[in-house]
């Protein structure tokens, strides 16, 4: 089934995009669950998600979903908010209040949140943190959580880490994980999340709307393979957040999506999206030759 690829990212619920409504972000997660997603990602520093969800799952009455958390950022307020401890006594701290907020006993996955934030020489340090809170029974498995660089890869291709999950690197914006960290972590034995697949928010909102007030963050070079994006969804006659879902769910079904809906609405359009299956063959190729072609320039 389709839905199975998905995992329901909470960003957007958490309210760190702009303000949601708490009612709305735990109907978000509950119906999230109701449809079919078995697995649900959150983290201390997406603002109110885990308290949401926490909330959400109290109210379930069926087996729960996978749940994964992270460990390393900070609680923040919005997605500007970035501050990071990856002391041993932090991590520990953070992993207790996530499952305490959540109201579970063992995650699923915990990730280290950010690893490009931490000194190459410290890494080691921290991913012996890591596999000590699995060894504790803070989680089953542990993961990077965020693109990682060079000198994290020793860990992500032994028997460390069994997920890794990057953002903006495979959406109708961006491919180079094809080429580079897919399939390396799926030939390591890990599985793969494609977390992003609207570039953060870029090929979601309405686009005149966006391209008036882009976020400060994002590069003119993603505006511009947006606005691209959006002409060519215009003349196929598709919104472009349908055709950007529809693109990944286009590629064979060896990764998963985590998906961001900021409210039970935008998640039934999301659910609606990929229900209408891969992109035509022609328009599939046409936007993976685009993105390649940018990503060499």
């Amino acid at each position: 089934m389709i839905f199975e690829r998905l995992i329901l990212g909470t960003a957007g619920i958490g309210g760190i995009w702009g303000p949601v409504e708490p009612a709305a972000s735990v109907e978000t997660v509950l119906l999230a669950m109701e449809l079919g997603i078995g697995s649900i990602d959150t983290a201390p520093a997406y603002a109110q998600a885990e308290r949401f969800v926490g909330e959400a799952l109290r109210q379930w009455r069926r087996p729960l979903p996978a749940i994964s958390s992270k460990v390393g950022r900070l609680p923040g307020a919005t997605a500007y908010d970035g501050h990071y401890d990856y002391s041993r006594d932090a991590m520990f701290r953070s992993a207790a209040a996530s499952l305490e907020t959540l109201g579970i006993p063992e995650l699923d996955v915990l990730f280290l949140h950010d690893p490009a934030q931490i000194p190459q020489n410290d890494f080691e340090r921290v991913v012996e943190i890591m596999v000590e809170l699995k060894d504790r029974g803070y989680a089953r498995q542990i993961g990077i959580g965020g693109n990682p660089p060079l000198y994290a890869w020793p860990w992500l291709v032994d028997d460390t880490f069994s997920v890794l999950m990057e953002y903006n690197r495979l959406n109708a914006c961006h491919t180079p994980a094809l080429e580079t960290s897919m399939p390396a972590a799926l030939a390591a034995g890990k599985r793969y999340y494609a977390a992003s697949p609207l570039n953060m928010g870029a090929l979601g909102r309405p686009f005149a709307e966006f391209s008036r007030n882009p976020p400060a963050w994002l590069p003119e070079s993603d505006i511009a393979a947006a606005r691209s994006l959006h002409q060519l969804a215009e003349s196929e006659g598709l919104a472009l957040r349908a055709m950007a879902h529809r693109f990944l769910l286009s590629f064979p079904p060896e990764f998963n999506i985590v998906i961001g809906p900021s409210n039970p609405e935008e998640l039934r359009a999301t659910l609606g999206d990929f229900t209408a299956g891969p992109l035509p063959a022609p328009l599939f190729q046409k936007i993976l030759q685009s993105s390649k072609e940018k990503s060499l320039t």
